[in-house]
């Protein structure tokens, strides 16, 4: 499955600064499907709720798939048999991944230029004593190579 994505509109607010805990609710919604000779086309909306109400973070978008004819028919005719709600469940799964790993990105940028928290967990590194004292025996910790 191949994706191409286009953003419509990027829109992002603040509202007031965190204070305290926030959480941070991605989702991800297609709006619509349709088919384009072999290629299917999904209209989707991508959003970052900051809770308390401190910032909202919206892309809408469209995602073109390209993929065998049988599995773009059986997409288009479950979509069109659900009352234009559901896709089959291994491209919906497909789609909203290249969605969501495509949007995070972008609501990423807009949301250090809004100075909202970052709408993604970040790696933390947490040493313990055991670990300072790397190289102890001649072994290698690095996972670089």
């Amino acid at each position: 499955m191949n994706f191409n994505i286009t953003f419509r509109s990027l829109d992002g607010r603040r509202l007031s600064f965190a204070k305290g805990q926030v959480n941070i609710n991605n989702n991800s919604t297609i709006t619509n499907v349709s088919k384009d000779g072999a290629k299917m086309n999904v209209g989707f909306v991508f959003s970052c709720n900051y809770e308390p109400n401190i910032g909202v973070v919206r892309i809408e978008g469209d995602l073109s798939v390209e993929d065998t004819q049988e599995i773009i028919d059986k997409a288009m005719a479950e979509w069109d048999s659900s009352g234009q709600s559901n896709l089959p469940k291994e491209v919906a799964e497909r789609v909203h991944n290249a969605i969501l790993s495509n949007c995070i990105v972008e609501a990423s940028i807009l949301a250090r230029d809004l100075k909202l928290p970052v709408p993604m967990p970040l790696p933390t590194v947490a040493l313990s004593k055991q670990d300072t004292t790397i190289n102890a025996g001649n072994v290698d910790t690095s996972y670089i190579r």
